[in-house]
């Protein structure tokens, strides 16, 4: 999703994991994450301990995986060095994918909480607990952030980018905060961590990612 303070009229990329590639100015196609996979998208989005906390809390029909929705192009993406693997376009509330990207179930999984966070930043957190949140990473830097201020020139995609990079890859002290703002329950935070104990990725694991536009 896009941060408030962009326009409407502007399309924006949040991102979930980055695979380095030149685009040679070809148009990118973003397919509904469902198509051709929706068997295997619903697996994962129903075992994986992460995503089972975040669609059972914020999308339990699974609704943002539905395959209705139509694909759309992109021809000048916000980073030309980047390719992005997903996306989310908060008009229709759907999560999409790159067509030229089978993804593996990780990647998929990866793809999938990113976009799900920017769905649930656009659709549900309030002004209080989106501040709130800034205020964490302001006292608790990430790693994230700073890739995100590489890829994109506009400031107004920095917060909502910034959450869906923390839920993709969290320390402990992020999911503890995403308990403390009310975005998740105290049980799901200990389902979390006891989950996903690793937290961000290590220095040399390879980062794939995703993206959205509105």
């Amino acid at each position: 999703m896009v941060s408030s303070q962009l326009s409407k009229n502007i399309p924006s990329l949040l991102v979930a994991g980055i695979i380095a590639a030149l685009l040679a100015g070809c148009a990118t196609t973003f397919i509904p994450i469902s198509w051709g996979m929706r068997d295997k998208v619903l697996r994962i989005s129903q075992q994986d301990e992460v995503l089972k906390i975040l669609f059972h809390r914020y999308d339990p029909e699974r609704n943002t995986l539905r395959v209705d929705g139509a694909s759309f192009d992109i021809v000048e993406m916000p980073h030309k060095d980047w390719r992005f693997e997903g996306a989310y376009r908060r008009e229709y509330k759907l999560i999409y994918r790159n067509l030229d990207i089978i993804p593996a179930d990780g990647d998929l999984r990866n793809i999938l909480a990113h976009e799900m966070a920017h769905h649930i930043w656009a659709n549900f957190l309030t002004k209080e607990q989106k501040k709130g949140w800034c205020q964490h990473l302001q006292e608790n830097p990430s790693r994230w952030q700073a890739l995100v201020r590489s890829v994109y020139a506009d400031a107004g995609t920095y917060d909502d980018e910034d959450f869906a990079y923390t839920v993709e890859f969290p320390r402990k002290v992020d999911v503890e905060e995403l308990a403390r703002l009310a975005i998740i329950t105290e049980d799901e935070m200990r389902r979390w961590v006891k989950a996903n104990a690793t937290s961000e990725p290590l220095e040399s694991r390879v980062v794939k990612v995703s993206g959205s536009w509105q």
